[in-house]
């Protein structure tokens, strides 16, 4: 750790994510086919391992998905218009967000277990609408280690957020996707041109197994 102007900063990854300081949060690894195969699947296989690992080290593992009040009641014209803007198609949009379609879940394969935190959420952001923050500073943390999807969207504003709220924030790249390869890619860029820590699920790995 270095000492700067009285404070304390991490002075190196190690201490970012540390267990005592750090907290692995899921963001919207959902129940679609998607995850099943592919390189999605090779993502999906790595965070759970990194789930894994989360727990016999100590770190706390929140998992987030999108959940939607029936039809469209809470969704806002600007943010349907983004969707649009997306290629979503206008008449599909509303049985997409039924309330008990199973893509409003976890993906079932990550098996969260008992102390695992499942939050859902409203927006892309994982703070807007949740306890995230409150749970973070009930249990004492001061980093965020992001995985999941999409890295353009959900992620990114996750991280955005994390950052002006005071948090470290790590993004495991190689743990995270977006349906949009160039957004991806665009984010990840964006992540260490602010000066966040972008690492892999085996850096990670070495660190807290190591």
């Amino acid at each position: 750790m270095l000492t700067i102007d009285g404070k304390q900063v991490c002075e190196s990854l190690a201490e970012v994510v540390d267990p005592q300081r750090a907290a692995l949060a899921v963001i919207d690894i959902e129940n679609v086919p998607m995850w099943n195969e592919g390189s999605d699947r090779v993502v999906f296989d790595k965070v759970k391992v990194l789930t894994g690992a989360a727990r016999r080290c100590g770190v706390p593992v929140f998992y987030f998905y999108n959940h939607r009040d029936r039809g469209l009641t809470d969704v806002s014209a600007a943010v349907i218009r983004a969707w649009l803007n997306l290629g979503r198609h206008p008449d599909r949009l509303h049985e997409e967000f039924e309330p008990d379609f199973d893509q409003v879940r976890v993906h079932p394969g990550l098996e969260p277990q008992e102390g695992d935190h499942i939050l859902p959420k409203h927006r892309g952001c994982a703070f807007e609408g949740t306890d995230f923050e409150l749970l973070l500073r009930t249990l004492g943390r001061e980093s965020v280690i992001l995985v999941g999807c999409s890295t353009d969207w959900c992620l990114e504003a996750t991280a955005w957020s994390a950052t002006n709220k005071d948090y470290y924030v790590a993004v495991v790249g190689d743990c995270t996707r977006s349906p949009r390869p160039a957004g991806h890619e665009a984010a990840l860029r964006q992540f260490r041109d602010i000066g966040l820590d972008v690492t892999t699920a085996e850096e990670l790995l070495g660190l807290w197994e190591g």
